[in-house]
């Protein structure tokens, strides 16, 4: 996202508004291991970042962590986190049992997590996956109850005050088509996609949708515009 929002420029996200819809937040992630080609010191100085950041998360209000650990795979030759999709199940369905929660939110792309998603929904519990578009398994986004993508619209919401901010294409849903002189139109299995140039900016406007309505997506920037379109939306502009 960096590379095309902001230019490469690092962002701060503030988790704390992220998840601020939520009473409780449970993080997992494993700490590093020492890679073959690094430094005693290039280690330490890895490893204690990643310290600093479960530091942090755990100091927000109703944040949780949990440390596994990452080890070497001698087979596939790359690192592996371990234990930590075993505790996000145990401590999912714990919970579930128990009737601690009646909604619960799963923020993951791996399909390995959809037997723990078709186990929830079984239960009866409501569940939710939270999940990055273009990244994520389409048969474990399909065992949730609902599906919400985390995606560009999120992370700029939940910038921090300190961090590089950026604008991010309007978008909205309207029964017409908006006033603009047309620059081209494209086919697609949907139907007709129109480039439009509208009150100084460029603005792409799709097909009716099963409601009747139309999306319409704006932005001066043609590359912000392609992107935020693809990303979000998974329209490809020409």
């Amino acid at each position: 996202m960096q590379r095309y929002y902001t230019a490469g420029r690092a962002i701060t996200v503030d988790f704390g508004r992220l998840t601020e819809r939520f009473d409780k937040v449970f993080y997992y992630d494993a700490l590093p291991s020492k890679h073959a080609s690094e430094t005693d010191d290039q280690f330490t100085a890895r490893l204690e970042q990643a310290k600093s950041f479960h530091d942090k998360l755990a100091e927000l209000d109703s944040f949780h962590v949990y440390e596994g650990d990452t080890r070497r795979s001698p087979s596939l030759r790359k690192q592996q986190q371990k234990k930590v999709d075993i505790m996000i199940a145990v401590d999912m369905l714990t919970h579930s049992f128990r009737r601690n929660m009646e909604r619960a939110t799963l923020l993951a792309s791996d399909v390995d997590f959809k037997p723990l998603l078709d186990a929830l929904v079984s239960e009866g519990m409501f569940a939710t996956l939270w999940y990055p578009p273009k990244r994520t398994n389409t048969d474990l986004i399909k065992s949730a109850d609902r599906r919400e993508q985390l995606d560009v619209r999120a992370i700029h919401g939940a910038l921090a005050a300190s961090s590089v901010q950026f604008d991010i294409p309007r978008h909205w849903y309207s029964g017409g088509k908006s006033d603009g002189e047309i620059i081209r139109t494209w086919q697609t299995d949907e139907g007709e996609l129109g480039l439009y140039s509208s009150q100084g900016a460029l603005m792409v406007i799709t097909p009716k949708d099963a409601r009747g309505m139309y999306l319409h997506i704006q932005h001066p920037d043609m590359t912000l515009l392609k992107t935020f379109s693809l990303d979000v939306f998974a329209i490809s502009i020409p």
